[in-house]
């Protein structure tokens, strides 16, 4: 009876739970009708799916949806003919109050103002999207979140290039949300100029740059400004500097530079602060014939130029620090060689010349 009353309770709960994980659905669209509508009725975790290039006469709006729109490729740009803004708001696709979209393999063109936008508190996800060609900017997060896991910017913005702006409205000066900009993967940019922008014209006084774990770039405070930086932190973009602005991050530190001493010459080689460079990746960047150096090979790097102590590569390098490279001799072997063929030839005709010897004195024997 306990079994029974035990398999209805798991029946129950399953049928109680599975239309739950059914709701989320994929929609095919093909046309600006088509992807509105979807929209429209999409739920949680619904994906809608182009089939082909769509070209809209007027914004869209999003709040208070969670859902996909993924682009197989394609392209949303404003259609040549027949545009209108929608209030203020030129940008093609915004999510809004209590929207966390996600845009991705998708490209954004052609927009009145911007390409994409997170607006008041909306959370906005671009993974594999490409934005050119917004007359105001590519990317604007204004007083919401944009969180970059695959974005490629070309020139957006007239005249200057305008890649992600940062900004808080006049009208927004009172909400609770502040800008914030997630690096969660890879930024790059056709453009060097304001890759990201923080705007200089509204009420921005806060902004905060976040990091997940595994991304590969990533975005750090430096005094007014940020830096997005690649994986070996070389800094790839810098924002303007906006001295009203705090801006909340992890800071963006310099490589430190190691030097190779190698007799007279040196490698310089940019480390991450903090971390640690093998024994064999040094040796792979001192190229003795590059620098000149023949017949000698490296033996070894030292913290000192007699060679008494040797580096201690285990230990975090958190410093410009110098090492210095041994170098050992490659000397010639002069003695002669004598190979397994050549004792065998030799060997041979001795055995030979004696065979022929005994022959010849039988001979004469007889």
């Amino acid at each position: 009876m306990k079994k029974l009353v035990l398999s209805l309770i798991v029946l129950l709960a399953t049928l109680v739970f599975i239309p739950s994980f059914c709701q989320a659905k994929t929609t095919s669209v093909n046309g600006e009708a088509d992807l509105k509508e979807a929209i429209q009725n999409a739920t949680a975790g619904d994906i809608i799916s182009l089939s082909t290039d769509i070209y809209l006469t007027s914004p869209i709006e999003i709040t208070d949806k969670n859902f996909t729109i993924n682009g197989n490729g394609h392209t949303i740009s404003k259609s040549d003919s027949g545009w209108n803004n929608s209030g203020p708001n030129g940008t093609l696709i915004t999510a809004g109050k209590g929207a966390k979209i996600t845009l991705k393999n998708l490209s954004l063109k052609n927009s009145a103002k911007y390409g994409v936008q997170a607006y008041n508190g909306g959370y906005v996800i671009l993974d594999g999207v490409t934005i050119s060609n917004c007359a105001f900017g590519g990317v604007l997060a204004n007083a919401g979140t944009v969180e970059v896991i695959n974005l490629n910017l070309g020139k957006n913005g007239t005249g200057a290039n305008n890649g992600i702006e940062i900004a808080q409205g006049e009208s927004l000066e009172e909400v609770d949300s502040a800008p914030k900009l997630v690096m969660n993967g890879k930024l790059t940019s056709s453009e060097k100029e304001n890759v990201v922008y923080l705007a200089t014209n509204d009420n921005l006084k806060n902004f905060e740059v976040e990091n997940t774990d595994s991304t590969e770039y990533k975005v750090l405070t430096s005094g007014n400004q940020v830096v997005i930086a690649d994986e070996n932190n070389n800094v790839l973009f810098t924002s303007n500097a906006n001295s009203n602005v705090e801006v909340e991050g992890d800071d963006y530190t310099p490589n430190v530079t190691l030097t190779v001493h190698v007799n007279d010459k040196t490698v310089a080689i940019s480390i991450v602060p903090g971390t640690t460079i093998t024994e064999k990746d040094v040796t792979a960047k001192v190229n003795l014939t590059e620098l000149g150096i023949k017949n000698y090979t490296l033996d070894g790097f030292y913290s000192d130029e007699k060679f008494i102590n040797k580096f201690d590569f285990s230990k975090p390098i958190t410093e410009d620090t110098a090492i210095y490279a041994k170098l050992k001799e490659n000397k010639k072997d002069d003695s002669p060689k004598t190979g397994v063929k050549d004792t065998f030839a030799i060997s041979m005709f001795v055995l030979l010349s004696s065979i022929t010897a005994v022959y010849v004195l039988t001979k004469k024997v007889k």
